[in-house]
């Protein structure tokens, strides 16, 4: 029982130790609530499970130290030692203990078989003391062989808790890396999936769309310009599965017959409340909204409503979608929706939009201004950036050079205006949704491009770089800025 008490109270200490270093209330006290829990429980188990160990290998070795004697009694009740024998067969149980649970318990047998020497001394001595009687060599050599065994047991044990350990280890990393395995292989089969479903990304989406609706207003048969790709885009990235455009009339109603449509819609309905509200707000409305009243998300036909706004101007069009998956409809899909919307919405009225940044930089490419208008039209709605790079290289034969590999080096997305002065050529780029890292990345690309085939940086190449995230300031202002920093 005193032997059990220290271990109690092991326990409340490293309980009274987690609690000063995480004190109640607060989320540091949560987390650490489950792990402390876990640590004490763990080492009291621990503890106990040694102390039940070593118990059970005193107890086994004063059995077999016991039953040792009493064979040796039964055999030779006057020699029960192997006092006078050629080989001392005692000594084996002492050994045999110490080869299994190491020196500790091999020394504990020993004594056994010392108390068992003085306690049977008078039934085969006929020394009055047994002290004077003791086979001093007879135990020494016998304690010798007991060493030997547990030392040779401890080294063992020593290397199998060891091996035991690391395989402990390799276990733990194995079961770690076959979850991670798995964990990738539903990663793997989720993008294999969403790819399935959504087989064009955001850029090359708006790629499409850039030549889609390159030309502005309507085309040879009275309809908006590039609606029959625009509607099959939608299809293909936002899985909508029945849908239609409408043209607006002089009054902004919707016309009845479609200008392009996905499946086999039904007649337009110019009743239909959810229909009715988004031509009011002006804005995209759905019936999972909160924006829209509860009447018109519950009677109404169709699923979203939403008009074609350009950046400038009334609204060019309405589309309807009355049907797409159940799990579709999401805020990632209405995101990506509005944007497509407004980027064709902007192709539209191209003329209109771009006016603003033609005016302020009149040699600006009209499909540069407009895609930057585009581009922070997006970058103030769903907060995706994109930025202007702008590459200034000297009149020489190396920077001319330089010059050139980074004209034909230009990715198919992003638009170029390149630049000229008598002491200077400029390659001016727009990035369409690239951040800070892949504007950092499409420049470590073209350095490296550059260092391979001259074996120059930009520094050393003299090339200067300037660049300009757009940001809540106007188009305009962001490529006017930019070009003035270029000196050109």
């Amino acid at each position: 029982m005193s032997t059990l008490l220290p271990l109690k109270r092991r326990p409340a200490r490293a309980r009274t130790l987690l609690r000063r270093l995480f004190p109640r209330g607060g989320v540091r006290a949560q987390q650490a609530r489950p792990l402390a829990d876990a640590f004490v429980g763990t080492a009291l188990g621990a503890t106990l499970h040694a102390t039940s160990n070593w118990a059970w290998a005193v107890l086994e070795a004063g059995l077999i130290c016991a039953a040792a004697l009493a064979c040796g009694v039964w055999l030779d009740p006057s020699d029960p030692f192997g006092l006078h024998a050629q080989f001392p067969w005692l000594w084996l149980a002492p050994a045999l203990l110490a080869m299994r649970y190491g020196t500790g318990i091999g020394i504990i047998a020993t004594l056994m078989m010392l108390v068992g020497w003085f306690a049977l001394a008078n039934m085969f001595t006929n020394a009055v003391d047994p002290v004077r009687s003791f086979p001093e060599q007879y135990f020494l050599g016998g304690l010798a062989l007991v060493l030997v065994c547990g030392q040779f047991s401890d080294v063992w044990n020593a290397r199998s808790r060891r091996l035991r350990a690391v395989n402990a280890y390799l276990d733990e990393r194995l079961n770690t890396l076959t979850k991670n395995h798995f964990l990738l292989r539903l990663s793997h089969e989720r993008l294999e999936q969403d790819l399935l479903a959504k087989p064009l990304t955001l850029r090359e989406t708006l790629q499409r769309l850039r030549g889609a609706s390159d030309a502005s207003g309507l085309d040879g048969h009275g309809r908006l310009a590039g609606v029959d790709e625009f509607i099959k885009l939608l299809g293909q990235s936002c899985q909508l599965e029945i849908a239609a455009v409408h043209g607006l009339d002089a009054r902004g109603l919707p016309l009845a017959a479609p200008h392009a449509a996905l499946g086999t819609p039904g007649p337009l309905d110019l009743q239909d409340p959810l229909l009715r509200y988004s031509l009011e707000q002006g804005g995209l409305v759905h019936v999972q909204g909160d924006v829209a009243p509860q009447e018109a998300r519950d009677s109404s036909r169709y699923l979203i409503c939403a008009p074609l706004m350009p950046s400038r101007g009334p609204a060019v069009g309405l589309l309807v979608v009355e049907k797409l998956p159940f799990f579709a409809l999401n805020d990632d899909l209405l995101k990506l929706l509005s944007v497509l919307i407004g980027y064709y919405a902007d192709g539209v009225q191209a003329a209109s939009v771009a006016r603003e940044v033609t005016t302020a930089v009149p040699d600006c490419p009209p499909e540069m201004a407009l895609d930057l208008v585009r581009l922070h039209r997006i970058r103030a709605e769903v907060g995706i950036e994109s930025a202007l790079v702008a590459l200034v290289f000297e009149r020489s034969d190396v920077a001319l050079d330089i010059y050139e590999q980074v004209r034909r080096t230009r990715r198919g997305v992003d638009i170029a205006w390149e630049l000229a002065t008598p002491r200077h050529k400029a390659i001016l780029t727009l990035l369409p949704l690239a951040g800070t890292a892949a504007v950092e990345g499409y420049l470590r690309r073209i350095e490296s491009a550059i260092m391979s085939q001259h074996g120059v940086d930009f520094l050393s190449g003299h090339v200067v770089l300037h660049i300009e995230q757009l940001d809540e300031t106007a188009p305009a202002q962001s490529l006017k800025r930019l070009v003035e920093r270029c000196a050109l």
